[in-house]
């Protein structure tokens, strides 16, 4: 057995070695011909199976990093990186969508406000031949519903609890004139209320009373 200069990395090594213990060159033999390498230096190629495939395809940031075993070849390597890049850059890119929505979302009106429809207008006169004509009809019209009247005050009363209420002239007769009781709040309003004047209000409708309109939650609207 003689020591040699390894051809790769110039350090000593046996003759009869295989591989040169230092930079693992192989060494040739003492006859001459080429050192045999031995077995547990030589790696098998791999290939990329279907599974490892389909893994890589649906999740690149867990099976791409098999390809860095030793065996895969530089090709697969290449395929299997570039498309966890292209993964990658699509996912920043949806979160980045996703932020700017987000940004611009307070700058928008959370909720459109519908307008008000306007109330429709009738007269007392107008109440009171409805009444009289078809009570049915009349409740279908005014009943439960708000709308604004508008008439001459024939008087201003209270009621049996003391609420203050209006009468407008339009009716069939002095005793049948159309009724309208004010909101509380409005106390004021009635008191300076006299007969004559000529006012608007807006009221909800509760029916009749032998063919006298009622209207209450009555407001000015003059």
């Amino acid at each position: 057995m003689a020591l040699i200069d390894c051809g790769e990395c110039g350090r000593m090594a046996s003759d009869q070695a295989a591989a040169c213990p230092h930079c693992g060159a192989p060494i040739a033999s003492g006859t001459g011909g080429p050192a045999r390498v031995p077995d547990a230096l030589v790696v098998a190629p791999r290939s990329v199976g279907f599974g490892l495939g389909l893994g890589i395809f649906l999740l690149p940031v867990v099976f791409t990093w098999f390809l860095l075993r030793q065996g895969h070849s530089t090709t697969s390597r290449i395929i299997g990186f570039a498309w966890f890049a292209l993964t990658l850059f699509a996912v920043l890119g949806r979160e980045g969508q996703d932020l700017a929505s987000s940004a611009a979302a307070p700058n928008q009106p959370a909720k459109v406000v519908q307008q008000a429809q306007p109330l429709p207008e009738y007269s007392a006169q107008q109440m009171a031949a409805d009444y009289e004509r078809n009570t049915v009809a009349a409740d279908q019209r005014y009943k439960g519903q708000r709308f604004k009247v508008s008439g001459v005050v024939d008087s201003i009363n209270t009621d049996l609890f003391g609420n203050p209420y209006v009468t407008l002239r339009g009716g069939v007769n002095s005793f049948m004139e159309p009724q309208f009781e004010l909101d509380s709040a409005h106390r004021n309003y009635a008191a300076g209320l006299q007969q004559g004047m000529r006012i608007s209000l807006a009221c909800k409708g509760r029916g009749d009373v032998a063919k006298t309109p009622m209207s209450d939650a009555c407001v000015p609207v003059n």
